[in-house]
């Protein structure tokens, strides 16, 4: 009896444990969990069943949610708690076999205001003052999860802004733990796999260990999209993107042993296809941004990448007739700048090292456009490649790094300006910069070329207008920052320059410039040596050799420029500019030397001119100025080369001070001074002086050279023979006085030969004049006025002296002398100056000009007649 007793006991224990344990204690349970969650929640909760095994103390939870109204906002399909009960005993902790949490859902919104949903489910409790242990101490209980999933989670985050809703859809979410818990410290890992909206996938795995907190791993982000949450940000960014897709891989550590030790190793990053678009217009974008190799130490402050690589980057500027910019207030920062000021930079810590091995910008463009001021800049396939970069703090070092672009073109059409070079390519050597200190070993800039085009000016006839600006008393501080730029050097330059802003258009191109400027260091007193040396246009060389200081080159500059064999004819652009002509032909040979110590200039420029020729007149009115032809033919030598020396001194400093003005000023007075006076030049060229070579005297009625004058004619051959192109006018003249009496005295002694031919005996010469004698007074008067006496004696005897001279006086002016036989002794004399340089000299006709028209002349003072030289330019 007892003993049935006992098993009945034993059996009703079991069945009312049974029924306590698998119906009692759910109904129960679900009864105060709906309960409290009504006291703590303002939205009602749900739960459709609790299942316990009282033998394995299984617990499952079926079918809960929060809703507001009709909005599910928290739920699950079930919660699965598996108890290990025997293993807690007997290993003394706290053991589950597994928990499993089944579809979970969450749903988070937040207003237009910035209020999340779910910050406000719970109802306002009564603060009770916390009871404060008095222990100290507390520790986490040993405990141990074989196994955690969450399986098929659903969490959903939407903003709304402006009415309009962005949604992040969190699905399939997947995450599992073993081996989770405190007990002897187990070392558990854990897996995540859980889609983003459609296409994005997010995986997770790795190990952990609670106590002290330490978790690695590995995750992997695939084909996000970014354009998906751009819409968080619509209050901070005034702007919007393509569909642009990243995708990241990493392996992390996260050790809380010590300090925290934060690892990230061989992450990978892609970022493609973003374009950023605002007002319908394409800002910026690139094809592809790949990050490769990360490693980041966040407790030794180091960052370490293999590669950075931007693939075909483009960036779209442009300024309105506002100056307004289209990237302006691509980000709102009055949200931002009142915390922002409130934040201190800690200038004590201690900065990160950043080592990165290779960046590279591929294929990159960029345009700006400035609408106010007509300009554009277009850059074209810009490429930039760093090797071995390291930043530490404000420390930078570059080993090696190339900057090129294949094509920029600059284009300011109000300025009728254009700009261009191609194949560009800069590579820097051990860039260093260390503090206030900028290092480069040395720089190359191999093969480049440039075009300047300046083009006709669309407002060339309108005077600027002259603004009223204010003078300000500004001190201009130099930068602290030290330059040491080791030797740049340049080889096979190409340079073209035009100018169309000319009636002719000038073009030049500078081709094989080669050479390089040697160390630019702005604390070192050593100025800067440069050396270039090149090829103009087909046949032209230029040297370029000196000191700069670069820092101010108003300190010391010394510049030696040599120009040899250039082509004048290309110079026809700026020949008309000043003198209305074009070049026909001829060389140019340069030796400039500049010299700027202290802002004063001292510049000697060697001007030599070979076998110019100018060509037809361009401008009539600049042209009828300056008689060029002929200045150019008495600076000529006997090669054809003109040799000028123009000295220009000059304080920079001086606003009225302009080299290019000087030099043309001090050219043109040359030009002017040698036609003006000729025969100074031409004399300063033999050693004599110019009166001996500017005139050719003759004796009163004769026509031959005596010979004083014939040395007058050899200077002028002489000189002709070192200015080849010079040609002699000579005008024919006569005095119409004593020229006429000379005639008249020549003609009477010509009578008087005459007739004393006829006479045999007697004085012949006297009876001959008296026998031609027709005066008016008689010959026994004239006898009688000549009558003196006899020297010592009392005897009157004739003068015959006075006698003939008194007969003459009186036959004289009825000898009748023609306006023709003055004008033929005119010509007589020319005659003779054409005869001895022709003749003697063997000038060409082409390069002796006579005057047809017969200069008369009445020079009482003179002693000779004079025949005024002129010089000309000789005959084609």
């Amino acid at each position: 009896m007892k003993k049935n007793l006992f098993i009945k006991i034993l059996l009703s224990l079991f069945v009312l444990y049974s029924l306590i344990g698998f119906f009692l204690v759910p109904y129960i349970a679900k009864e105060q969990i709906i309960k409290n969650l009504d006291n703590l929640l303002i939205y009602k909760s749900k739960l459709e069943k609790v299942s316990f095994n009282p033998y394995t103390l299984d617990l499952k939870l079926d079918g809960f949610s929060i809703s507001n109204k009709d909005e599910k906002l928290i739920g699950f399909k079930s919660f699965e708690i598996d108890f290990s009960l025997l293993k807690s005993i007997h290993e003394y902790h706290i053991s589950f076999k597994k928990v499993n949490l089944i579809k979970p859902y969450i749903n988070i919104v937040q207003d237009e205001n910035g209020n999340i949903n779910l910050a406000s489910i719970m109802k306002q409790q009564e603060v009770k003052a916390e009871e404060k242990s008095t222990d100290g101490k507390s520790s986490i209980p040993a405990f141990k999860i074989t196994k955690i999933q969450i399986i098929n989670g659903n969490f959903l985050f939407t903003q709304i802004f402006n009415s309009k809703k962005t949604t992040t859809n969190i699905n399939n979410f997947n995450y599992t733990f073993y081996d989770l818990g405190t007990f002897k410290n187990a070392l558990a890992s854990h897996s995540l796999n859980t889609i983003i909206n459609k296409d994005t996938k997010l995986s997770i795995d790795g190990g952990l260990r609670l106590i002290p907190f330490k978790m690695y791993g590995n995750i992997k982000l695939e084909n996000l999209h970014a354009n998906e949450y751009l819409g968080y940000s619509k209050d901070l960014l005034n702007f919007s993107i393509d569909n642009p897709t990243l995708n990241l891989k990493l392996g992390y550590k996260l050790d809380t042993t010590k300090d925290i030790e934060l690892y990230i190793n061989k992450a990978n990053f892609e970022l493609k296809d973003l374009n950023i678009v605002k007002n319908q217009e394409t800002l910026a974008g690139l094809k592809s941004l790949e990050l490769n190799n990360l490693h980041l130490d966040y407790s030794k402050q180091k960052i370490s990448i293999d590669n950075i690589a931007l693939n075909k980057l483009f960036v779209n500027i442009s300024s309105s007739k506002d100056n307004e910019l289209n990237i302006d207030n691509l980000i709102n920062t009055s949200e931002t700048s009142s915390s922002d000021s409130e934040k201190k930079e800690d200038t004590n810590s201690k900065p990160w090292l950043v080592d990165l091995n290779s960046f590279a910008l591929n294929n990159s463009n960029f345009t700006y456009d400035d609408l106010k001021n007509k300009s554009t800049v277009d850059a074209k396939d810009i490429n930039v490649l760093l090797k071995k970069l390291s930043i530490m703090g404000d420390d930078i070092t570059i080993d090696e790094s190339t900057l090129g672009t294949k094509n920029i073109k600059i284009n300011n059409k109000s300025a009728s300006t254009k700009i261009e070079t191609k194949d560009i390519e800069i590579n820097l050597h051990n860039f260093i910069k260390d503090n206030d200190k900028i290092k480069l070993s040395s720089v190359d800039i191999p093969n480049p070329y440039a075009s300047i085009i300046l083009g006709k000016s669309e407002n060339s006839n309108e005077k600027p207008v002259e603004k009223e600006t204010k003078k300000t008393n500004t001190k201009n501080e130099k930068s602290t920052t030290i330059l040491d730029i080791g030797p740049v050097n340049i080889k096979n330059a190409q340079l073209l320059f035009e100018d169309k802003n000319l009636k002719v258009p000038f073009k030049t191109n500078i081709t094989k410039l080669n050479g390089n400027f040697s160390e630019l260091n702005s604390k070192s007193s050593k100025p800067t040596e440069l050396k270039l040396v090149g090829k103009i246009d087909e046949y032209g060389y230029t040297k370029i050799t000196g000191i700069v200081n670069l820092d101010d080159i108003k300190i010391l500059t010394d510049v030696n420029l040599i120009f040899k064999n250039i082509a004048m004819k290309s110079f026809t652009p700026y020949s008309d500019k000043f003198v209305g002509r074009e070049v026909k032909q001829g060389k140019l040979n340069l030796n400039l030397h500049y010299n700027i110590t202290k802002s004063n200039l001292k510049a000697q420029n060697s001007v030599i001119i070979d076998k110019i020729e100018l060509g037809k007149m361009i401008d009539k009115n600049k042209g009828s100025s300056l008689p060029l032809e002929l200045g150019i033919a008495l600076l000529e030598n006997s090669e054809g080369i003109i040799n000028i020396d123009l000295p220009i001194s000059g304080n920079l400093d001086d606003p009225q001070f302009s080299v290019a003005p000087i030099i043309w000023k001090v050219f043109r007075n040359l030009i002017i001074k040698s036609v003006a006076s000729p025969f100074s030049l031409l004399a300063s060229i033999l050693g004599v002086s110019e009166d001996s070579i500017k005139k050719v005297e003759f004796v009163y009625g004769e026509s031959s050279l005596i010979d004083s004058e014939k040395e007058t004619l050899d200077n002028i051959a002489k000189v002709f023979t070192k200015r080849p192109n010079l040609a002699l006018k000579v005008e024919p003249a006569y005095d119409k006085v004593k020229d006429k009496i000379a005639l008249q005295d020549i003609k009477l002694e010509e009578l008087i030969s005459k007739k004393s031919k006829t006479i045999k005996d007697a004085d012949k010469y006297l009876v001959a004049l008296e026998s031609i004698y027709n005066g008016e007074v008689s010959l026994q008067e004239l006898k009688e006025k000549s009558m003196e006496k006899e020297k010592d004696k009392d005897k009157m005897i004739l003068d015959k002296t006075a006698y003939i001279s008194k007969i003459k006086a009186l036959m004289l002016p009825k000898i009748d002398i023609t306006k023709v036989e003055l004008e033929t002794l005119a010509n007589a004399r020319i005659a003779e100056v054409k005869k001895y340089l022709l003749g003697t000299h063997n000038l060409t006709d082409n390069r002796l000009f006579i005057k047809p028209e017969i200069k008369v002349l009445n020079n009482k003072k003179a002693k000779y007649v004079e025949f005024p030289l002129a010089i000309d330019i000789k005959k084609k």
